[in-house]
């Protein structure tokens, strides 16, 4: 059998090289080794700070703590933010289509500008709602993220966590993510994608918001 250090660098090897994420089941497998031996190396090098997981629906993503780190970086709350104040100063009467068309052609051009990201995503055995759910929280800050199907073309997407100090700005950018969930779905079900309904609730400073979507 392999060496303890052999078996932890071969796994942080292989999360070094995805940019979603791995399941346990899936490291077994590229591991050659059981499920319940590579679960003992992963709580080790969770111990350590290393790595970190990620519940999605029933699966659990395991993932590198410097790539989730530099990956939440790439999109900075603050600059979201600042963005949302420019689109409510110059768009006052327009702002909630503004701000969602731009979030659905921000989520459209990624997916044809990086292919390599949405393919990875792409494969995780796991419905549209949970991928995207997945892809927000991976980078966003501090913002807890779950999809779920609840019926056949028909999903939840509801986050929890701070926006912007200013409400009208966070109201601008729940606009802009619901533009790029449906610009997510779209894509990834060749389907069409309506928001359904949307509630918003304020407690404390976190928002709470809840996205039902239909696909047609």
């Amino acid at each position: 059998m392999p060496k303890v250090r052999d078996i932890e660098k071969a796994i942080l090897e292989l999360l070094k090289r995805t940019a979603i994420g791995l399941t346990t089941s899936d490291l077994a497998e590229k591991l050659g080794v059981s499920r319940l031996t590579v679960m003992k190396y992963l709580q080790s090098l969770k111990g350590k700070g290393v790595i970190i997981d990620r519940k999605v629906g029933a699966y659990k993503l395991w993932f590198l703590k410097e790539t989730l780190d530099t990956r939440k970086r790439l999109i900075s709350k603050r600059l979201a933010c600042i963005l949302a104040v420019v689109f409510a100063k110059i768009f006052p009467k327009r702002l909630e289509e503004i701000a969602f068309n731009v979030g659905k052609n921000l989520a459209t051009e990624f997916i044809k500008r990086y292919p390599d990201d949405y393919f990875l995503l792409e494969k995780i055995p796991k419905s549209s709602f949970e991928k995207i759910a997945l892809a927000i929280e991976f980078i966003s800050e501090n913002l807890r993220v779950d999809g779920f199907e609840i019926e056949e073309n028909r999903g939840i997407i509801r986050i929890v966590g701070p926006l912007c100090n200013d409400d009208t700005a966070s109201l601008s950018l729940i606009n802009l993510i619901a533009g790029a969930i449906v610009g997510y779905l779209e894509t990834d079900t060749k389907k069409k994608a309506e928001i359904v309904s949307k509630k918003i609730k304020k407690s404390d400073g976190e928002f709470d918001i809840v996205f039902e979507i239909a696909l047609k």
